[in-house]
Order: structure tokens, then sequence, then C-alpha cells
């Protein structure tokens, strides 16, 4: 379904009961944040978009938490399922040929509706809705409703961002959703990290020593076509394609007013401008989806030439934070829509799951048709090569019949299955810009965990039942902060007393039979989302892991006996190997807690 504009969009949210319209004044400053974090992590039932229609200082009502559940972003991409997107994307391009007259009829009707859907060639426009307001003398971003997310974030930030520009080269367009850092009305700070197709524009605007590169972001429009700047499609194919197959009909695009780019004409907002590929600023920090602040870091400046929009704008936004929130969803899209182009190039694969708790690249747990001993580090070394799936920091292989989406049952593959000292291939390569405890910036370890049953006769034993736990003596070597689960200990570890990995050793000597994981004194290792969340985020996989027994062994014998992991998920420091620093974690600030706590009755919210 094609929507021709977002308010089409948020008119089918309330009507379902889908989203709350809040009347009552608030803040743009860490209020909002503060509200739709509590409502984003709620049960799929009362978690609901937000209209703010009275933010102070600003004339533009605010909508947040779109996408924030699978139904509504599923409405959002036009089907009512999210796995329909897989099944619509493998029917198109099923290789197989078809037989007879009538399949191979239906596939060129399907062939054909997909070129009717993205368009034979560009649709245009001279007169837009998006541009019934034009301002181009002393243009100022600050009046719309700009939120400051999180209490130490570097200032005010634009969020849900379809980013523009073309190569300077080629002129291939990129759309790409960035984060943008208000510095002043018409300086703005563009975030865009260096595996992304905004950062190769950037430098070939340094090669062909190009001073100013057009750049639009535009806000709203189709919620399919502000959905697709987030998507991992490869280098020169164009995002709004994607979002013209989605949406069923192609994009019309109007020229910008004082940039030579072109632009959606059924936007909400657009701001113009252009940047020097030569010029940088401190931009940050911001606090990210890993649940950490993003440090500072030297991004391109973009100046401001003139911000159009139309009369009755609606400001829309995202929030990220500690998971679960929106952009778990619009990840979840993702999964599903991409599933079939994996499954092309690696026919095994059966199914994939990006879980909370790894924030899209610290975890990829993937199922496959097992045929041969190896069979697993085939496709962890070919997902590392395809795509942005290089930046995944551990993935998990299952066999075919383990629902990937069910993490309690790979868990339990996991336990069965593994041994530490064969089954895990590590490696040192490209990490997200974000990930904080990489070695290097961008660069650290990663593994492929293969929890596949194994074919080998050797190894078809079941593993025996762990010895009982010596509480007594356990509590006694790390005090009373532990517990136990899927043969796994965990621990919240007081390092001033105590290093983690001489803990993990001696642990082993009073528990052989377990993995163990380290964490600091602080975290709560009752909660399982929160320690997997932080184990994952915490940890270089070259760095920071230990083995109960020898090291990895791809050959070892299935006589010798099995072996555990220790992983120090602890904060680090240069004194732990990690000399670039730790980020801060994102917590509100008590006074907004209390103001929102005191007023969550008037908001309307239950």
């Amino acid at each position: 379904m094609a929507y021709n504009r977002l308010t089409e969009f948020i008119d089918k949210l309330e009507q379902a009961g889908e989203l709350i319209r809040i009347k009552t004044p608030v803040s743009a400053d860490l209020e909002i944040t503060e509200i739709t974090d509590r409502v984003s992590k709620l049960p799929h039932t009362r978690n609901k978009a937000l209209l703010f229609e009275s933010v102070e200082g600003s004339q533009f009502p605010l909508v947040v938490n779109l996408y924030g559940n699978p139904q509504r972003m599923a409405w959002a991409m036009g089907v009512e399922d999210l796995e329909e997107l897989n099944q619509r994307l493998a029917k198109l391009i099923d290789l197989k040929l078809p037989k007879g007259m009538g399949p191979m009829m239906n596939r060129g009707m399907e062939v054909f509706d997909a070129l009717r859907r993205i368009g034979l060639g560009p649709s245009k426009t001279t007169k837009a809705p998006v541009q019934e307001v034009v301002i181009s003398n002393n243009p100022d971003v600050n009046i719309f409703p700009i939120l400051k997310c999180w209490p130490h974030d570097g200032g005010k930030y634009i969020t849900l961002t379809s980013v523009i520009t073309r190569d300077p080269g080629t002129g291939t367009r990129n759309v790409g959703m960035y984060r943008v850092q208000v510095y002043d009305g018409q300086t703005l700070g563009l975030h865009w990290q260096r595996h992304k197709g905004g950062k190769e524009h950037e430098e070939a605007g340094k090669l062909r020593n190009q001073q100013k590169i057009p750049v639009a972001i535009v806000l709203g429009g189709d919620p399919a076509a502000m959905w697709c700047g987030s998507a991992p499609l490869p280098p020169g194919i164009d995002e709004f394609l994607l979002a013209n197959w989605l949406r069923g009909k192609p994009t019309t695009f109007v020229k910008c007013v004082s940039q030579d780019l072109e632009v959606p004409a059924n936007a909400e907002i657009i701001i113009e401008g252009w940047f020097d590929p030569n010029e940088h600023r401190m931009e940050g920090p911001f606090g990210d989806h890993t649940g950490f602040y993003t440090p500072q870091d030297l991004f391109p400046v973009m100046h401001v030439t003139a911000i159009t929009h139309r009369k009755d704008a609606v400001y829309p936004t995202t929030i990220v934070g500690k998971p679960p929130m929106e952009d778990l969803w619009m990840g979840k899209a993702t999964e599903r829509l991409f599933l079939p182009l994996m499954k092309l190039f690696m026919g095994e694969i059966v199914d994939y799951a990006m879980p909370a708790e790894g924030v899209f690249h610290n975890l990829v747990i993937v199922s496959i048709k097992k045929r041969f001993s190896g069979h697993a580090q085939k496709i962890m070394y070919g997902l590392w090569g395809l795509g942005l799936m290089m930046l995944t920091k551990a993935f998990v292989i299952v066999d075919a019949d383990v629902d990937v989406h069910d993490t309690a049952a790979v868990a339990r593959e996991v336990v069965n299955n593994v041994n530490w000292r064969r089954d895990v291939t590590v490696v040192d390569g490209a990490v997200d810009q974000l990930d904080h405890s990489a070695i290097e910036d961008s660069y650290g370890g990663k593994v492929g965990i293969d929890a596949t049953r194994s074919t080998r006769t050797e190894f078809l034993n079941p593993y025996l039942s762990p010895a009982p736990i010596p509480s007594d003596k356990l509590t006694e070597l790390v005090g009373s902060k532990w517990c136990e689960t899927h043969q796994t200990l965990i621990v919240a570890l007081d390092k001033t007393h105590l290093k983690p990995r001489e803990t993990m050793h001696k642990i082993w000597e009073l528990c052989p039979d377990y993995n163990v994981i380290i964490f600091d004194a602080f975290v709560d290792i009752n909660n399982l989302s929160d320690v997997v969340w932080r184990a994952l985020g915490n940890t270089d996989w070259r760095r920071d892991i230990t083995f109960s027994r020898d090291t990895v062994d791809h050959y070892a014998s299935g006589d010798l006996p099995r072996s555990f992991i220790g992983l120090d998920a602890t904060s680090k420091t240069a004194e732990d190997g990690h000399p670039r620093g730790w980020p801060e974690e994102i917590f509100m600030a008590k006074e907004i807690v209390k103001k929102v706590d005191e007023h969550w009755s008037a908001y309307g919210l239950k």
C-alpha cells in the first residue's frame, strides 16, 4: 500500500488503536525520550506510537515510535505480517524455471508487476506538497521540535532521516538513515560511519576536489520510503527502488529549491544544504542503540541553505538506547526482507535472527541444512563476506530444525553441542564503528560458534551432566552475586579485589563443567536480557575469552575432556588491554524520571 503522506499512516494507526495523541505540553529536552523509552519497552498490546501535539518552543507536532511493534512495522511496509516480506521477495527472485505455460505466464506477470512498482523511469513534478512553505532567507532548523535525547548528548539530534547525496563522480544516489547533530540553526553534523554510502561520497568528493557537495535531509513521507535509508543495500543500488517495490508505486520527486538534488515530493520536511568533504567538526557524544554513548569524533559539517515543508507538517523522529526500542522492529524488517537474498547466495541457509540483545551487529543466529563437517564454517565465512554482514561480531550456527527466533532453544543447542575447544572459529576483522569493546576502532575479534550436531561418529555421544556446584566454596571465592543458567555461571565481580581471568580458572577448579561470564559488580545478574546484552557488547572475541582446557583446536580428539569458555564482559581500561577508553552507559537524569512519574496520568498513558 502506498501512502500519499505520513499523516495517512498516522490516521491508520489511530483508527487501529495503535497511536496515542498526547495533548499535554511536553519538552523536547529529555522529557519526550523518557516517555517514549517507557512505552517502547511495554508489551506489544500497550506499546503505541505517540503523537505529541504540543511541544514547547515549536508549532509542529512530533510523532515517534511509528515502527515500534511488529504490527506497525508490517503495516509500514505494506504487509500484514513481516514474514510476508520474505515470501514476496523469495517468490520474485526464485531462479527455478517455471514448468508449463500457466506458471510461465504467472512469472511474467510477477516480473511485470515488480517493474510497474519500481517504475520504468523517474516520476517528477514541479509542484510538491513538501514545498508549500519555502524558507531560503536565513533558514533555521530550530523551528522544529528536535530532541535532545539523553542527558549527556552533545546537543539536539535529528534522527529519523533519509539523507540524500549523489556520488560526485558517477552521480549515483545514496539514501542513508544517519543521525544529524544540530550545532546551530544553519550548521549540522552528518554522522555517517566509515562503512556507509555517505562516507563513500565524501571520499569521492575529496578525490575530485569538490568543495561543495549537495545534501538533503528528508523527514517524513511514505513510511516504507522512510525506512529504506536503513536498508543495507549493495553500493550503487538506489534505496528508492526498494521503497517503490514495497509501496507498490514509484516515488514522485521534485527538485530542491537551492541544491541540485531531487527529493520525495510527498515528504513532510526537507532540509537542503551542502558539505565540504575536507571540513570536519567534533560530533557527539550521542546515546546510541548500543546502550552506551558514542564518543566524540570528527564528521562532515552540513551548511543549511533552505528549508521547505508542508503547511501542516508533522515532525517524525525516533529514539535509540538500551534495547528493546523502536529500531528493533526496523531491524526485524531488514532481517525478513533480506533472508531470500542470503539464501540466493547460500542455499543451505534456512533462517536467521538478530536478537534484540545483539543490537543487530553483535549476534546473528543462523540455521542451516548441514551436510558435512565444516559446513558451519562455510556459512560463517560466507556471511562475513556479504555486505554489511561483515560487521557481525558473533555468529551462532544451528541445525535446520532449530527455531532461531527461540533464544532458549538456541541456548540449549549451544549447551548440548558445543565443545569450546573444537567448535569455535575466532577471527579478526571489521566491526561496527559503534563497537566500543573492539581492540581498535572498527577492528577487533569476532567469533563463529558451530552449535550444529556433529556428523562424526566419535563425537556423537552426549556430554555428561555437570557435577553439582559447590555453592559455599564458590560464594567464598567470588561473593554472593552469582547464579547459574544453561550450564553457565554468571558472576558479578569486584575487580578491585579479583581479576576476571584469574577468577575464571579458580572457578573451574571448583566447577570444571561450566562456562563462566564475569561482569562488573553493579550488574543485575538476575536480569537475563541485560546480562546477554552486556556480554555481547562488552566482549572482544580475541582479547576477552579464556578456555578451561587448552585453546582452540578444530582437530582435537573426541577422547579429550570437553572444554568450556570464559568471557570477561566487564568494563575495560588500558590496564585490561583497552587503551581506547570505555564509553558511558546511558541513564536518564533523575529529575526527568521524577517529572515523567508525576505527569504520567496527564499524558493520557496507562
